[in-house]
């Protein structure tokens, strides 16, 4: 890809027709994508194999004959978008291997579907008294790899206010702003999550089911390419926590995990100072997510437009031309999480493991006997193992 070269996309308007109805936000993207930034557009052609010219639109129209192909055979149709730049998110994040880009795409669609209190696009308007808390943010700089640094803070985010799949919804709500962006699709996200604060009643929100919902849009449903995550101020038992976590991580993940107890220069080893909020070493202001969090509510009706989309009907309004089929498209129904490995191999030989290599904590079913085991210590000494069971009950 030369640096003029821009992704080669149809305009929405070139595939669906002068007649047909589009959706303003295809329009946007398809700018977006149109002026990339040269440094995006080699950091593509290196890492994703996004070579541009014929052979790059070739792919984005070969997954969108698979998608046309299975609505054909299939009674519940897969969403609705078809234009060129949502396509190009599941390719970029499957490095435009049509087939496993086609089985994220399912799988992002059969979350939505099968589990939708944790996975609906919630209009940023029924989130904003939880977005006012000053729990999460995009960070306002990328690093120095062009990826989006998302922070959140689990000392604010109060469990006796904040229902638990609003967690959850407000964090893929994050992500489907994030990914909008054609830089993050490229560049890749990193996760920043401060664990000071995190008392028993959390508990509620680490159940394991939770926990393998929150592996599986990491590792095989959303279009994100996930480079790190890490932890900082975690307690003294969260090896047991991530216990529960281990059966469902595949190596490279595991690898991306990196734990830094209370260091901030541990910590800044891997994220400058220069893109951090002050409370956490940096030479930014203080934590502030307004400007963010209005770029959100800015953007309600996209939200809504984009639950329309997510669901699987019958009727689903199909958008481009039908382009046949010998109807051997997986069912939906018949996929299984687990069989579809993410495709970025990078290994940095000072990455440290989820768990300690001296310590190898046993698989806990639940949560709480984390807590239950583990917490006393830090609790105040009015607070008894009696209350503990007492409140465990009440989180049930």
């Amino acid at each position: 890809m030369s640096s003029n070269d821009s992704t080669p996309l149809n305009s929405p308007r070139k595939i669906f027709g002068k007649t047909a109805t589009l959706d303003n936000n295809a329009m946007l993207e398809y700018e977006m994508n149109r002026n990339l930034d040269v440094k995006y557009r080699e950091k593509a052609e290196k890492e994703l194999g996004e070579t541009g010219g014929e052979l790059t639109y070739t792919k984005i129209r070969q997954l969108r004959q698979q998608l046309n192909i299975y609505n054909e055979n299939h009674q519940r149709a897969l969403g609705c978008r078809r234009d060129d730049s949502f396509l190009l998110r599941f390719l970029r994040a499957k490095k435009f291997d049509v087939e496993k880009a086609f089985k994220m795409m399912q799988k992002y669609y059969k979350m939505k579907e099968e589990y939708p209190e944790i996975f609906k696009v919630s209009p940023p308007s029924e989130m904003k008294f939880m977005l006012e808390m000053q729990i999460q943010t995009m960070l306002p700089k990328k690093d120095e790899h062009g990826r989006q640094i998302y922070l959140f803070r689990v000392e604010k985010c109060d469990p006796y206010k904040i229902p638990v799949d609003y967690v959850f919804r407000s964090n893929v709500l994050a992500l489907e702003d994030a990914v909008r962006s054609p830089e993050t699709q490229i560049g890749g996200l990193v996760v920043l999550l401060d664990m000071a604060g995190l008392g028993f009643a959390h508990a509620r929100y680490l159940s394991p089911h939770l926990a393998k919902k929150t592996v599986e849009v990491v590792q095989e449903a959303f279009p994100l390419r996930f480079k790190a995550f890490h932890v900082l101020h975690e307690p003294f038992y969260f090896d047991a926590i991530l216990a529960v976590l281990k059966p469902f991580l595949k190596d490279k993940i595991r690898r991306r995990i990196h734990l830094h107890g209370n260091s901030l220069s541990s910590l800044h080893k891997y994220i400058s100072k220069d893109l951090l909020p002050v409370e956490y070493g940096g030479n930014l202001g203080p934590f502030d997510n307004t400007e963010w969090r209005q770029t959100i509510l800015d953007n309600e009706q996209y939200f809504i437009d984009l639950e329309t989309y997510n669901h699987l009907s019958e009727s689903c309004y199909q958008l481009g031309a039908s382009n046949g089929g010998d109807g051997d498209a997986e069912s939906i129904d018949s996929l299984q999480f687990g069989d579809t490995e993410t495709e970025d191999s990078e290994f940095d030989e000072d990455d440290r493991r989820v768990l300690s290599p001296k310590r190898n904590a046993r698989s806990i079913q639940n949560i709480e006997e984390i807590f239950l085991k583990n917490g006393y210590d830090g609790m105040a000494p009015s607070v008894t193992a009696a209350d503990l069971e007492k409140e465990a009950e009440e989180l049930k």
